[in-house]
């Protein structure tokens, strides 16, 4: 049987799965977006306390898959992660480009290679094949017949790589799809889908296998419950943004609905859809989610539930609600746990949020995932493996000596680059057996020639061995093998650790957890590389190259490290469980929506003539704007006392900024909200 609970932000969905798992009478499985799965296991617990795992079992797809994996055999086969695919993308790429028209010399770049693997990952997911590709060619023109040509022949030659060999490398979800049935893993439960936006053809696929193996399949959509007639009125030009919104939001949740009431008919289950009322606006809040997409209809009542903040730049915003936070904390009686932080370009906030917040004292957890080649880790291997291929020029050398991983103290290092930079040291000078006799006179006299010496031999050991073994072996692995021997010799891991531990003695939680990641992670990456490249000849130029190319594919993420902290999110990984306070931050124009950049290799028009011919891709264009209203909307529906939207009035450069529509119409929905200043 399957269940569709439908309505808007606040009317109880979630609370509803709960007790509904409460009546169940134990062993439900409660699927969840990748990003929401720790709030839904908090709110699990909350609800059922100790014996919340009698219950329920809150899984992501990702971890429901290795749990069927780990039942019906495959696990060990792995799957490959964002850097593995890039370089099965070269390596196919490679082997069909003689066939190529429009990318018949393509570029050997990071970009590129992403937009590839992303399309293809996409036409995965779509559940396309390649013959449906290629036969749909006839039916398009010009150069989109010829561009979907050469993506059939690319995507083929993907796939045969990914289940080449003994391995089977495909994403965790298609093997899910294959061996759920087998495990009987979700037989005869009740399984509830909570927090989706849409499903991909694949996760429908998996819904259509648990519709057959479960008792009963529940789906809450967020969604405008009422018809599209009252949208359909005349509106002033600066309100059509928010009536689209209203369509958008009615529009993609119909869609998604209908397309699950067809597949419930398609397997022969029962279909229920309850569609829950809107509750009556108990405040300016509910007021404010309940009609900020449709006809204005203002506030009638007073407002201090909602301040509109107007910053002379993203630095004085952010101080500004440090501030505030401290004072909620301080004078309210709001603990930091109970406060949210959100914006659609978080990553341009992240900075600024750490560095202020910590001088403010308000412990904050960035939900983010950070760049790996920030990490000096990543920085050492890509700079020693530079300074080697390219005969140890400076910027090379003092790239992997400043980690603070190459063995060599801050002090040290400091005193080595300046020596090379009065006496012009570089290239072959820094590996050869003769002694550095220049005097360092001058600048440190203290600082003696056989001084400089032992900290040249301390770095030339480690790398002219590295160089002799990356020039002795043709093949990927044993240039694999030298460079492990590498960062052994440098005792890595142990300095990984030990910094780890520094992190969490000086109360760095995330941070500590980040760098924990970092050993396995590389580890991950160099067997990734021999698995997929095994003895292939590679010169050490090409070596580098690609191991840098994919190092520029992975981030780490956490999980909150503290039970008390303030909550920073992208709007877009939002769990859209409810919050006492939220600011949200960078309200300006052309951010809030975001403006879509493009739809990668693929143009709109060749989406839509290949739609013509019965192949449906993912979201791109409209219906990306419509998830991104929709996403604004389910922000603005999290605090439940008091929200603060904020934006710079400047850029970091001093060009002005426009706030976004949703500052006019706050206003507009509320009158007598308050306006202020970065220094009210």
């Amino acid at each position: 049987m399957l269940r569709i609970w439908m309505g808007r932000a606040n009317t109880g969905k979630s609370g509803r799965v709960l007790e509904a798992i409460r009546g169940g009478g134990g062993g439900a499985l409660l699927l969840v977006p990748e990003h929401a799965s720790h709030a839904a296991e908090l709110d699990l617990c909350r609800a059922f306390g100790p014996a919340a795992g009698r219950y329920a079992e809150v899984l992501s797809l990702r971890l429901l898959a290795r749990r069927v994996l780990a039942l019906t055999g495959g696990l060990a086969d792995g799957t490959l992660d964002a850097g593995g695919k890039l370089l099965l993308m070269q390596l196919a790429l490679q082997e069909v480009v003689s066939q190529l028209t429009v990318y018949a010399r393509p570029s050997r770049k990071a970009p590129f290679l992403q937009e590839l693997t992303g399309l293809c990952d996409e036409l995965i997911a779509c559940r396309v094949l390649p013959e449906d590709l290629g036969e749909a060619v006839p039916a398009l023109e010009g150069m989109s017949g010829e561009k979907v040509r050469d993506v059939s022949l690319i995507y083929a030659a993907y796939l045969s790589r990914l289940r080449g060999g003994e391995a089977d490398r495909r994403d965790l979800t298609e093997k899910l799809i294959e061996r759920l049935a087998e495990s009987g893993y979700a037989g005869g439960r009740d399984v509830y889908l909570d927090g989706f936006t849409y499903f991909t053809a694949q996760e429908l696929k998996l819904i259509e296998i648990l519709l057959k193996e479960a008792r009963s399949v529940t789906v809450t959509l967020l969604g405008d419950c009422g018809g599209l007639e009252m949208f359909t009125q005349s509106v002033r030009a600066k309100e059509r943004l928010a009536v689209a919104g209203a369509v958008a939001a009615t529009l993609l949740a119909w869609t998604v609905l209908r397309g699950l009431e067809r597949l419930a008919a398609a397997c022969g289950a029962a279909c229920e859809t309850v569609i829950l009322p809107p509750r009556e606006p108990a405040n300016s809040l509910d007021h404010l989610t309940g009609h900020f997409f449709g006809p204005i209809r203002p506030w009638p009542g007073e407002d201090r539930r909602v301040t509109l903040c107007r910053a002379e730049s993203m630095f004085t915003e952010t101080e500004y609600v440090a501030a505030k936070i401290l004072e909620l904390v301080r004078t309210e009686r709001c603990r930091f746990r109970d406060i949210a932080v959100a914006a659609r370009n978080l990553d341009e906030y992240a900075a600024t949020i750490e560095n202020v917040f910590e001088r403010y004292g308000v412990p904050v957890y960035l939900s983010r995932r950070s760049d790996v080649l920030e990490k000096p880790v990543l920085s050492l291997l890509a700079g020693a493996l530079d300074a080697v291929a390219g005969g140890y020029e400076y910027e090379d050398m003092f790239r992997w000596l400043k980690t603070g991983l190459a063995g060599l103290s801050d002090e040290e290092c400091d005193l080595l680059e300046n020596y090379a930079i009065a006496w012009d040291i570089h290239g072959s000078m820094w590996v050869r057996d003769e002694d550095w006799t220049a005097n360092p006179d001058g600048w440190r006299e203290e600082f003696t020639p056989a001084q400089a010496e032992a900290l040249r031999r301390r770095v030339a050991g480690p790398l002219g061995r590295l160089a002799r073994g990356l020039r002795e072996h043709p093949g990927a692995r044993g240039k694999l093998e030298v460079l492990w021997a590498f960062l052994e010799e440098l005792g890595l891991a142990r300095q990984l650790s030990e910094r780890t531990e520094r992190l969490e003695a000086l109360g760095e939680l995330q941070r500590a957890r980040e760098y924990s990641q970092l050993w396995e992670l590389l580890c991950g990456v160099m067997d990734q590389f021999a698995g997929i490249l095994e003895d292939a000849p590679l010169d050490t130029e090409e070596f580098t190259r690609l191991l840098k190319l994919v190092l520029t594919q992975y981030d780490v993420g956490t999980i909150p490290v503290s039970l008390d902290q303030v909550q920073a999110t992208q709007i877009t990984r939002n769990d859209r469980h409810r919050v006492k306070v939220l600011f949200l931050m960078g309200a300006n124009d052309h951010v809030l929506p975001a403006v879509q950049a493009g739809t990668g290799l693929l143009t709109r028009e060749d989406r839509e003539r290949l739609r013509e011919t019965g192949i449906d891709l993912a979201p791109s264009g409209m219906e990306l704007f419509h998830i991104e209203l929709q996403n604004l909307y389910a922000a603005l529906a999290q605090p439940t006392d008091r929200l603060w939207v904020t934006w710079p009035a400047s850029d970091l450069a001093g060009a002005p900024l426009r706030p976004s529509f949703v500052v006019e119409r706050v206003k507009a929905l509320l009158p007598e909200a308050r306006e202020t200043g970065d220094g009210g």
